[in-house]
């Protein structure tokens, strides 16, 4: 049978999206919903067959939520969840206010935003790829599609085989469509709102680092390399009433407001959150297996390595390959720097974790499973109650400069590359933990710097490319290696 409402040049490939619009990609859903009810999934509702004035932007749980049966691996979900506010695209092009704002905010070019009341858990368009239901007992999840003959679901074959796949999220069912394509299903978890309102104490940044180093370990021990880590691809085990990420913005609703309905930033809290949190990888797409190498080296050709959110810049200077293992380290370690090395002041223990991670010097670089084994021993097992619980403050006054001003600038808005981790570490750190000089990353060599430089053009990293060929077949360096696509 083939797939429903689809273009002649489908293709699920496709990057970013692989449909025109969000009308497009809930045509196409909304007309598999019969084939799933067959397999126990029904789909949520499009936002413009919702009845409530959405645009298919969004998406409507068809059944009510049975908060008892959202038990894991399913998201916990809030039991006071109700109907709230958000806007939705209003083609009138009417403008609305935001509180405190003196001119209006919500206008686009075309289309202004208009409020509307939904029910708690509606889903957001996505890449077209995935979509939100609900299984036979009505708990949440998202469905798939993926190619029957693609890396990715071999990977999702691996990970079903075994009995936990700690710190990745669990793949619940493949369902077979045709000699083409398959569909998984997977727990609906939320996606991770911003660290402001994501980690509150010293406990919630052990915990969040923690849980997806452990998901990382876990791939890497079945010598799947992930390939695309970042938060986007990182979701936490409870459902918030609405969504955190959306292609518009969201906002909630002041109806009482006394100059009329008002639209006021707001955001979920976690303090409404009385579980303990957990987090998990998602998104296979750029996974694959990698297979043991006859000389020990895990290689693959540096045109594979991801250089877009966070970079880890193992190929910067023009090398021909990469470890795949080694570069998700880094590639994660970046992702970390970006979002916690403020703390450092606050959790120390922060520091040699994050150089360890991304330092350019390859042969010290963490393992994912080393980096998971420091984690939980300094940053949550080696600390007390009272360290866990202590809230997260950073100072507004720039950070002290250190004895050498040119190395670092160690200000709260440095990238991770400039920025000093070891800055304002207490004194009782450095007695607690003698090695920590091990730790540290070296200044970046002349020749590596200057490599860096040659290679931001296209035409630089062409030249060095050639002469690394060149070298690599008299013995020095390493050379191409084939990868079957």
């Amino acid at each position: 049978m083939p797939l429903p409402n689809t273009r002649p040049d489908f293709d699920i490939d496709v990057r970013p999206h692989i449909f025109h619009s969000p009308a497009d990609w809930a045509l196409f859903w909304h007309g598999l919903a019969p084939w799933f009810e067959c397999r126990g999934y029904t789909l949520h509702t499009p936002g413009s067959k919702a009845s409530l004035g959405l645009s298919d932007r969004f998406t409507v749980p068809v059944r009510d939520t049975c908060h008892a049966r959202q038990q894991p691996p399913f998201a916990y979900t809030d039991i006071s969840a109700q109907p709230e506010f958000i806007y939705d695209s209003d083609p009138r092009g009417s403008t609305l206010k935001i509180s405190g704002q003196s001119r209006p905010v919500c206008r686009s070019r075309t289309k202004s935003f208009v409020p509307i009341q939904v029910p708690p858990f509606i889903a957001t368009s996505n890449t077209g790829r995935v979509y939100a239901a609900q299984d036979s007992l009505g708990r949440h999840v998202y469905l798939k599609i993926l190619r029957k003959d693609s890396e990715q679901l071999r990977v999702v074959e691996m990970l079903r085989q075994q009995k936990q796949t700690p710190g990745v999220l669990p793949i619940l069912d493949v369902l077979e469509y045709d000699e083409d394509y398959a569909f998984i299903a997977m727990p609906r978890w939320a996606d991770i709102p911003g660290p402001s309102h994501l980690l509150r104490s010293v406990r919630d940044v052990g915990e969040f680092v923690v849980d997806i180093l452990k998901g990382l370990d876990t791939l890497h021990s079945l010598r799947i390399a992930h390939r695309d880590m970042k938060i986007n691809n990182m979701v936490m085990n409870h459902l918030l009433s609405l969504p955190v990420r959306a292609l518009r913005p969201l906002q909630h609703l002041d109806v009482n407001s006394s100059s009329g309905s008002t639209l006021r930033l707001v955001t979920d809290s976690r303090d409404t959150i009385h579980h303990r949190l957990e987090f998990g990888i998602i998104d296979l797409d750029f996974a694959m297996i990698i297979p043991q190498s006859t000389n020990g080296k895990d290689r693959l050709p540096s045109t594979l390595a991801w250089m877009q959110e966070y970079s880890a810049l193992d190929v910067a200077q023009g090398e021909l390959v990469y470890d795949p293992f080694k570069y998700d380290v880094g590639v994660l370690g970046v992702m970390f720097c970006e979002m916690l090395q403020k703390f450092t002041p606050v959790i120390p223990n922060l520091a040699p974790l994050l150089d360890r991670m991304t330092t350019h010097e390859l042969t010290k670089r963490f393992t994912a499973r080393q980096a998971h084994v420091f984690a939980e021993k300094y940053l949550l097992q080696g600390l007390s109650e009272k360290q866990l619980q202590q809230s997260l403050t950073t100072s507004n006054r720039p950070l002290p400069l250190g004895n050498n001003p040119s190395d670092h600038t160690p200000l709260p808005t440095s990238p991770w590359t400039s920025y000093d981790r070891w800055a304002y570490l207490p004194l009782s750190f450095f007695l607690e933990f003698p090695q920590w000089s091990e730790y540290v990353t070296p200044r970046l060599p002349r020749w590596k710097a200057w490599l860096r430089q040659v290679c931001e053009t296209e035409e630089g990293r062409r030249r060095v490319k050639r002469i690394r060929k060149i070298l690599a077949v008299v013995g020095i360096g390493e050379g191409s290696v084939y990868h079957r696509s």
